[in-house]
């Protein structure tokens, strides 16, 4: 069994994974065989050395690479940003992995995500997102959108409520055979909401955390946590800070900084 640890970006996984590199060799590879260490923490065979931000713009979308963990092998893939990339990619990887013999017991979906307020979830700070929203699901009126006005969810479990525009997500326990745990305090519990338009008015900023009361706006999280749920698999996500959401002044961004923080992400929960 694997786990896929998983970005929306280049940028973001280089931040994620300061030593890591995609292997000079043409053609990705899954984890099934040994995926040796660079510098005792995650690495490839033939890697193209340590990684830097400005060069992991152009790493490929969609492939599977391997990496080592602190208690194993592991994988990880970039999805492409916004939702429909990152559905797309969940289904490829997830299904690719299964057929070659490292099928995915878990994801950690980890990068960016803007916070609707700075004080409560400052620059940098890095959240646990417990529940993903997609509020562009359901019924518009021209004004909101409302999922249970519409007559069919997106999914009806085998047990349990139907799926329309919430998702529940799993804690750091959920990676426990891979050897996670986390301090107590190391994370900030949040709830996420999806979206496949930035926000950049005021007025929307406001609208979307006054109905959903949202912590934090993100472009990828819901599909990755579908994906997962339609499979059984448990999705844990772990966010960093990268700006208010909404318009905002330039002391109210910071995406170098919360880049280099997503490098404690794996620390934080013992993986690495």
């Amino acid at each position: 069994m694997s786990l896929l640890v998983c970005v929306a970006t280049g940028p973001e996984l280089a931040g994620l994974l300061p030593d890591f590199a995609p292997p000079i060799e043409t053609g990705a590879k899954s984890g099934g065989g040994d995926a040796p260490a660079v510098s005792a923490v995650s690495g490839v065979s033939g890697a193209a050395g340590a990684s830097t931000v400005s060069g992991a713009a152009g790493w490929p979308e969609m492939q599977i690479w391997p990496l080592r963990l602190k208690a194993g092998n592991a994988l990880c893939c970039i999805t492409g940003v916004g939702p429909i990339n990152a559905a797309l990619a969940l289904g490829h990887v997830l299904s690719r992995a299964e057929a070659e013999g490292t099928p995915i017991r878990a994801v950690l979906n980890a990068g960016l995500a803007g916070a609707f307020d700075l004080e409560a979830n400052p620059l940098l700070s890095l959240c646990a997102v417990r529940e993903e929203i997609w509020p562009e699901y359901g019924l518009h009126d021209g004004q909101s959108v409302t999922a249970g006005a519409f007559g069919f969810p997106q999914w009806q479990p085998p047990r349990g409520e139907p799926v329309r525009d919430r998702l529940a997500l799993s804690g750091v326990e959920a990676l426990a055979a891979f050897g996670a745990k986390c301090a107590q305090d190391a994370l900030t519990d949040c709830r996420s909401l999806t979206v496949a338009g930035v926000s950049a008015s005021f007025a929307r900023a406001a609208d979307l955390r006054g109905r959903y009361k949202a912590d934090l706006e993100n472009m990828e999280g819901f599909a990755v946590a579908y994906a997962c749920a339609r499979q059984g698999i448990p999705c844990v996500e772990i966010r960093s800070v990268s700006n208010k959401v909404g318009p905002r002044a330039r002391e109210e961004k910071d995406f170098p900084g919360a880049l280099r923080a997503l490098a404690q992400v794996l620390p934080a929960l013992n993986l690495i």
